[in-house]
């Protein structure tokens, strides 16, 4: 049998038990599909990022923000007010995937803070996420919500948002190699809140360095 066989016999079995499916499940599937080809889009485009930057360039190393975020520091810039910063699972157009929620207060902004130590051996360092406003938001006209991320106090990227759609970035970080580094995830609703169900969705570091010589084999 050829893998093309397999392949469609996998398919005809996925699609008979699709088929059993009431209401509710097929749109929590169809969600699910959704996630699974933006995480595939998202991969595929970090290899060829990685590979038109350095051939010779691996990923040597991940940080999750989800997986640390209870020792992530929570604040507002001015007062707390109708703030809310946490983690869940969040949608955005029908697509979930876990998240940072981020609700910023009635006046200034949030603020979720990390202090990172960032591995001697890196030459270059991404940092990947999406931002969303969450389903169900009903905002319109002026009512804009900025995201900013700074790091070692210095901003190095910011949007406005306002449509219920993720949106997925990648940008470069400078050299810290060996360093401290603070990274702030910052939301602000520009005086007005409402509706600002703001989401940092499944952000990490990506660190990259010179490729590991394999081991020649006997």
């Amino acid at each position: 049998m050829t893998n093309y066989d397999t392949r469609q016999e996998s398919i005809d079995a996925i699609v008979r038990r699709i088929s059993d499916l009431n209401e509710q499940s097929l749109t929590q599937l169809s969600q699910y599909i959704s996630y699974l080809k933006w995480q595939e889009e998202l991969w595929h485009s970090l290899v060829e990022d990685d590979r038109v930057t350095d051939p010779n360039q691996a990923l040597l190393w991940q940080f999750d923000f989800i997986e640390a975020f209870p020792a992530a520091r929570r604040v507002a810039t001015r007062t707390s007010q109708m703030m809310e910063i946490k983690t869940g699972m969040a949608s955005c157009g029908l697509v979930q995937q876990m998240a940072i929620w981020q609700h910023p207060p009635v006046a200034g902004a949030a603020v979720c803070e990390y202090t990172v130590q960032i591995p001697p051996d890196l030459n270059v360092l991404k940092l990947r996420f999406a931002v969303g406003i969450r389903d169900g938001a009903l905002m319109e006209g002026d009512n804009l919500c900025a995201f900013r991320i700074y790091v070692n106090g210095i901003r190095l990227w910011s949007t406005t948002k306002q449509s219920c759609k993720w949106e997925r970035f990648v940008i470069d970080l400078p050299s810290l190699s060996g360093q401290e580094a603070v990274i702030q995830f910052i939301t602000d609703g520009l005086g007005d809140n409402r509706w600002n169900w703001a989401v940092w969705g499944e952000p990490q570091l990506l660190g990259y360095g010179p490729k590991r010589a394999q081991p020649r084999k006997k």
